[in-house]
Protein backbone atom coordinates (compact mmCIF):
# COMPACT_ATOMS: atom_id res chain seq x y z
CA UNK A 1 0.00 0.00 0.00
CA UNK A 2 1.38 3.40 -0.99
CA UNK A 3 1.77 6.22 1.51
CA UNK A 4 -1.18 8.07 -0.07
CA UNK A 5 -3.42 5.02 0.25
CA UNK A 6 -2.40 4.62 3.88
CA UNK A 7 -3.26 8.26 4.58
CA UNK A 8 -6.63 7.87 2.82
CA UNK A 9 -7.43 4.73 4.80
CA UNK A 10 -6.58 6.41 8.09
CA UNK A 11 -8.74 9.42 7.24
CA UNK A 12 -11.63 7.14 6.26
CA UNK A 13 -11.31 5.17 9.51
CA UNK A 14 -11.26 8.43 11.48
CA UNK A 15 -14.43 9.69 9.78
CA UNK A 16 -16.24 6.42 10.47
CA UNK A 17 -15.06 6.43 14.09
CA UNK A 18 -16.17 10.03 14.62
CA UNK A 19 -19.59 9.24 13.16
CA UNK A 20 -20.00 6.16 15.34
CA UNK A 21 -18.92 7.88 18.54
CA UNK A 22 -20.92 11.04 17.96
CA UNK A 23 -17.90 13.37 17.88
CA UNK A 24 -19.29 14.96 14.74
CA UNK A 25 -22.57 15.80 16.45
CA UNK A 26 -23.89 19.34 16.18
CA UNK A 27 -23.96 21.83 19.03
CA UNK A 28 -27.71 21.21 19.30
CA UNK A 29 -27.14 17.48 19.75
CA UNK A 30 -24.53 18.10 22.41
CA UNK A 31 -27.01 20.42 24.11
CA UNK A 32 -29.52 17.56 24.13
CA UNK A 33 -26.99 15.32 25.85
CA UNK A 34 -26.31 17.95 28.49
CA UNK A 35 -30.04 18.33 29.16
CA UNK A 36 -30.37 14.55 29.41
CA UNK A 37 -28.18 14.55 32.51
CA UNK A 38 -31.27 15.59 34.48
CA UNK A 39 -33.13 12.71 32.86
CA UNK A 40 -30.38 10.38 34.03
CA UNK A 41 -30.55 11.76 37.58
CA UNK A 42 -34.30 11.12 37.66
CA UNK A 43 -33.82 7.54 36.44
CA UNK A 44 -31.20 6.86 39.12
CA UNK A 45 -33.67 8.09 41.75
CA UNK A 46 -36.55 6.07 40.24
CA UNK A 47 -38.37 9.40 39.82
CA UNK A 48 -40.79 8.34 37.12
CA UNK A 49 -42.95 11.41 37.76
CA UNK A 50 -40.08 13.52 36.38
CA UNK A 51 -40.27 11.49 33.18
CA UNK A 52 -43.87 12.63 32.75
CA UNK A 53 -43.08 16.26 33.60
CA UNK A 54 -40.46 16.35 30.84
CA UNK A 55 -42.25 14.14 28.34
CA UNK A 56 -42.87 15.82 24.95
CA UNK A 57 -46.19 17.67 25.61
CA UNK A 58 -48.14 16.45 22.54
CA UNK A 59 -47.24 12.85 23.41
CA UNK A 60 -48.08 13.45 27.07
CA UNK A 61 -51.54 14.71 26.09
CA UNK A 62 -52.03 11.63 23.93
CA UNK A 63 -51.19 9.30 26.82
CA UNK A 64 -53.33 11.35 29.22
CA UNK A 65 -56.30 11.09 26.87
CA UNK A 66 -55.90 7.30 26.87
CA UNK A 67 -56.26 7.14 30.65
CA UNK A 68 -60.07 7.32 30.30
CA UNK A 69 -60.51 8.93 33.71
CA UNK A 70 -64.14 9.21 34.82
CA UNK A 71 -65.35 12.73 35.64
CA UNK A 72 -68.74 13.80 37.02
CA UNK A 73 -69.78 15.07 33.59
CA UNK A 74 -68.71 11.91 31.77
CA UNK A 75 -70.45 9.73 34.36
CA UNK A 76 -73.65 11.78 34.05
CA UNK A 77 -73.57 11.45 30.27
CA UNK A 78 -73.00 7.70 30.60
CA UNK A 79 -75.95 7.43 33.01
CA UNK A 80 -78.20 9.24 30.54
CA UNK A 81 -77.28 6.72 27.83
CA UNK A 82 -77.86 3.73 30.12
CA UNK A 83 -81.23 5.08 31.26
CA UNK A 84 -82.24 5.69 27.69
CA UNK A 85 -83.35 9.23 28.37
CA UNK A 86 -81.41 10.83 25.61
CA UNK A 87 -78.00 12.39 25.28
CA UNK A 88 -76.72 15.47 27.05
CA UNK A 89 -75.09 16.49 23.83
CA UNK A 90 -71.44 16.65 22.84
CA UNK A 91 -68.66 17.39 25.29
CA UNK A 92 -68.17 21.07 26.02
CA UNK A 93 -64.78 22.77 25.97
CA UNK A 94 -64.82 23.05 29.76
CA UNK A 95 -65.66 19.36 30.14
CA UNK A 96 -62.90 18.39 27.71
CA UNK A 97 -60.36 20.45 29.65
CA UNK A 98 -61.45 18.91 32.93
CA UNK A 99 -61.22 15.41 31.45
CA UNK A 100 -57.73 16.05 30.06
CA UNK A 101 -56.55 17.57 33.35
CA UNK A 102 -57.85 14.53 35.23
CA UNK A 103 -56.17 12.23 32.72
CA UNK A 104 -52.88 14.09 33.09
CA UNK A 105 -52.97 13.79 36.87
CA UNK A 106 -53.76 10.08 36.58
CA UNK A 107 -50.89 9.61 34.12
CA UNK A 108 -48.37 11.23 36.45
CA UNK A 109 -49.69 9.26 39.42
CA UNK A 110 -49.33 6.05 37.42
CA UNK A 111 -45.68 6.76 36.57
CA UNK A 112 -44.89 7.87 40.12
CA UNK A 113 -46.36 4.61 41.41
CA UNK A 114 -44.14 2.64 39.04
CA UNK A 115 -41.08 4.36 40.51
CA UNK A 116 -42.30 3.66 44.02
CA UNK A 117 -42.78 -0.02 43.25
CA UNK A 118 -39.29 -0.19 41.78
CA UNK A 119 -37.85 1.04 45.07
CA UNK A 120 -40.07 -1.22 47.16
CA UNK A 121 -38.97 -4.26 45.16
CA UNK A 122 -35.38 -3.64 46.17
CA UNK A 123 -34.28 -2.60 42.71
CA UNK A 124 -31.28 -0.29 42.77
CA UNK A 125 -30.12 1.82 39.86
CA UNK A 126 -26.35 1.61 40.01
CA UNK A 127 -25.75 3.86 37.03
CA UNK A 128 -27.47 5.46 34.07
CA UNK A 129 -25.17 6.89 31.43
CA UNK A 130 -26.19 9.01 28.46
CA UNK A 131 -23.73 8.38 25.67
CA UNK A 132 -22.67 10.65 22.79
CA UNK A 133 -25.43 11.61 20.31
CA UNK A 134 -26.00 8.83 17.80
CA UNK A 135 -28.16 10.51 15.16
CA UNK A 136 -30.05 13.75 14.64
CA UNK A 137 -33.08 14.80 12.56
CA UNK A 138 -34.57 18.19 11.76
CA UNK A 139 -38.29 17.73 11.16
CA UNK A 140 -41.51 19.65 10.75
CA UNK A 141 -44.91 19.16 12.41
CA UNK A 142 -47.87 17.80 10.41
CA UNK A 143 -49.42 21.10 9.32
CA UNK A 144 -46.12 22.31 7.88
CA UNK A 145 -45.44 19.14 5.90
CA UNK A 146 -48.85 18.28 4.49
CA UNK A 147 -50.63 21.61 4.22
CA UNK A 148 -51.55 22.32 0.60
CA UNK A 149 -50.36 25.61 -0.81
CA UNK A 150 -53.39 27.82 -1.15
CA UNK A 151 -53.28 30.69 -3.58
CA UNK A 152 -55.21 33.92 -3.69
CA UNK A 153 -56.72 35.49 -6.81
CA UNK A 154 -53.30 36.80 -7.86
CA UNK A 155 -51.70 33.34 -7.55
CA UNK A 156 -49.65 34.38 -4.54
CA UNK A 157 -49.08 32.07 -1.62
CA UNK A 158 -51.18 32.86 1.42
CA UNK A 159 -49.41 34.28 4.46
CA UNK A 160 -50.40 31.33 6.65
CA UNK A 161 -48.74 28.92 4.21
CA UNK A 162 -45.50 30.87 4.29
CA UNK A 163 -45.57 30.86 8.08
CA UNK A 164 -46.28 27.14 8.29
CA UNK A 165 -43.17 26.25 6.30
CA UNK A 166 -41.03 27.86 9.01
CA UNK A 167 -42.02 25.41 11.73
CA UNK A 168 -39.04 23.33 12.80
CA UNK A 169 -38.32 20.71 15.45
CA UNK A 170 -35.25 18.62 16.21
CA UNK A 171 -34.93 15.01 17.35
CA UNK A 172 -31.67 13.65 18.75
CA UNK A 173 -31.13 9.95 19.45
CA UNK A 174 -29.08 9.46 22.62
CA UNK A 175 -27.76 5.96 23.47
CA UNK A 176 -28.05 5.01 27.14
CA UNK A 177 -26.49 2.39 29.40
CA UNK A 178 -28.43 1.33 32.48
CA UNK A 179 -27.02 -0.90 35.22
CA UNK A 180 -29.41 -2.24 37.86
CA UNK A 181 -29.26 -4.73 40.70
CA UNK A 182 -32.21 -6.72 41.99
CA UNK A 183 -32.50 -9.08 44.96
CA UNK A 184 -32.91 -12.76 44.15
CA UNK A 185 -32.79 -16.17 45.81
CA UNK A 186 -29.05 -16.43 45.35
CA UNK A 187 -28.22 -12.84 46.11
CA UNK A 188 -28.41 -9.75 43.97
CA UNK A 189 -28.62 -10.04 40.20
CA UNK A 190 -26.95 -7.29 38.19
CA UNK A 191 -28.16 -6.43 34.71
CA UNK A 192 -26.95 -4.06 32.02
CA UNK A 193 -29.33 -2.66 29.43
CA UNK A 194 -28.21 -0.82 26.30
CA UNK A 195 -31.03 1.36 25.00
CA UNK A 196 -31.67 4.93 23.85
CA UNK A 197 -33.93 7.92 24.38
CA UNK A 198 -35.26 10.55 22.00
CA UNK A 199 -34.53 14.16 22.91
CA UNK A 200 -37.05 16.48 21.21
CA UNK A 201 -37.29 20.23 21.06
CA UNK A 202 -39.39 22.66 19.00
CA UNK A 203 -37.21 25.42 17.59
CA UNK A 204 -39.82 27.35 15.58
CA UNK A 205 -43.54 27.16 16.30
CA UNK A 206 -46.30 28.81 14.28
CA UNK A 207 -48.90 26.07 14.71
CA UNK A 208 -49.36 26.51 18.47
CA UNK A 209 -52.46 24.32 18.62
CA UNK A 210 -50.76 20.93 18.42
CA UNK A 211 -47.74 22.29 20.33
CA UNK A 212 -49.80 23.69 23.20
CA UNK A 213 -47.83 23.65 26.44
CA UNK A 214 -44.49 23.23 24.69
CA UNK A 215 -41.72 25.66 25.63
CA UNK A 216 -39.66 26.84 22.71
CA UNK A 217 -36.10 25.42 22.57
CA UNK A 218 -36.56 23.26 25.68
CA UNK A 219 -35.52 19.63 25.44
CA UNK A 220 -38.14 17.01 26.21
CA UNK A 221 -37.55 13.26 26.34
CA UNK A 222 -39.28 10.21 24.95
CA UNK A 223 -38.39 6.68 25.99
CA UNK A 224 -36.79 4.52 23.31
CA UNK A 225 -39.51 1.91 23.80
CA UNK A 226 -41.93 4.32 22.14
CA UNK A 227 -43.02 3.09 18.73
CA UNK A 228 -41.35 5.17 16.01
CA UNK A 229 -44.71 5.33 14.22
CA UNK A 230 -46.02 7.22 17.25
CA UNK A 231 -43.32 9.82 16.64
CA UNK A 232 -44.42 10.04 13.03
CA UNK A 233 -47.90 11.15 14.12
CA UNK A 234 -46.20 14.34 15.30
CA UNK A 235 -43.42 14.44 12.69
CA UNK A 236 -44.60 12.79 9.43
CA UNK A 237 -41.39 13.67 7.56
CA UNK A 238 -39.16 11.51 9.75
CA UNK A 239 -37.08 9.20 7.53
CA UNK A 240 -38.53 5.76 6.93
CA UNK A 241 -35.50 4.13 8.54
CA UNK A 242 -34.07 5.93 11.55
CA UNK A 243 -30.47 5.41 12.57
CA UNK A 244 -30.86 3.80 15.97
CA UNK A 245 -28.29 2.14 18.25
CA UNK A 246 -28.53 -1.55 19.06
CA UNK A 247 -30.57 -2.53 22.12
CA UNK A 248 -29.34 -5.36 24.34
CA UNK A 249 -29.53 -6.88 27.83
CA UNK A 250 -26.87 -8.87 29.60
CA UNK A 251 -26.24 -10.24 33.06
CA UNK A 252 -23.24 -8.89 34.89
CA UNK A 253 -21.12 -10.82 37.33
Amino acid sequence: MTDMKKVFSLVLMLVVWMSATGLAASEAAQSAREAARQYGAAVRNCDMGWAVDFMYPPLRRTYADQMRVATPDSEARRAHRIMGIGSRGSETVEEARARMAAGDRALRAKYAKIGQRMKESGMRIESFTVEAPYSEYVVTPPMASVQAVRRDVRAQRAVEDLQATKDRSRIVVLPTTLVISMPGRNGNTRMERKNYIFAVRDEVITDTGIRRGTKLNQWYFIDGNTDVNTLRTFFPDLPLYLRLPAVSDRTLR
